[in-house]
């Protein structure tokens, strides 16, 4: 009886040790932005004012999916076509042509994803292109400090010529509002 009970236990513990490991591999490896393959577009209404291409990695929550569909919204809502893609997608690759690129994803361990970092790093947009960079995650502290955001969720080497026009993070509640906010700073 009492051998029965541990071996459950030690199964049970390994079980339990082999997804800490996964969730924790899935993070730091961010192995879930490799899923971010697909991408659409969403077309204006009315008259097109102008291109604006989204990409993001959806994170494990899938929150920075979310946040990048909302940013897309209200900007086919302000008239441009928008292609809203995965970071691992051929739209995201190809950026010519594109008034305004916001890329984004989520911060795990005060650290922007591994591939939003990337991304970011070799970002060479042609002139004149604003570039947005959104979070997700779930310390506020940052959101309101634009010296610490700007480190935590869009980190480009000292030496990057990149200008990023606009950075939010979003963590609560207010999400939609503090997005639209952020898509009008980025246009100003």
């Amino acid at each position: 009886m009492d051998m029965k009970i541990g071996k459950t236990l030690g199964i049970g513990a390994t079980l339990v040790i082999v997804v800490i490991f996964a969730f924790v591999g899935a993070i730091f490896y961010d192995v879930v932005s490799y899923t971010a393959i697909g991408s659409e577009t969403l077309h204006p209404n009315g008259t097109e004012v102008g291109k604006a291409l989204v990409v993001y990695d959806p994170g494990i929550s899938g929150a920075a999916r979310n946040a990048a569909g909302t940013i897309s919204g209200d900007l086919q809502a302000k008239g441009y076509t928008v292609d809203l893609a995965g970071i691992r997608s051929s739209k995201a690759a190809n950026i010519s042509g594109y008034n305004v690129i916001v890329v984004g994803g989520p911060i795990y361990a005060g650290n922007a994803s591994t591939s939003v970092q990337a991304y970011l790093k070799t970002l060479n947009p042609a002139q004149g292109t604003k570039v947005g960079v959104f979070a997700t995650g779930q310390n506020p502290d940052t959101a309101n400090d634009t010296v610490l955001l700007m480190k935590e969720a869009a980190p480009i080497p000292d030496n990057s010529t990149l200008q990023i026009n606009a950075v939010v993070k979003v963590y609560g509640t207010d999400d939609n509002q503090k997005l639209a906010n952020f898509v009008n700073t980025l246009l100003q």
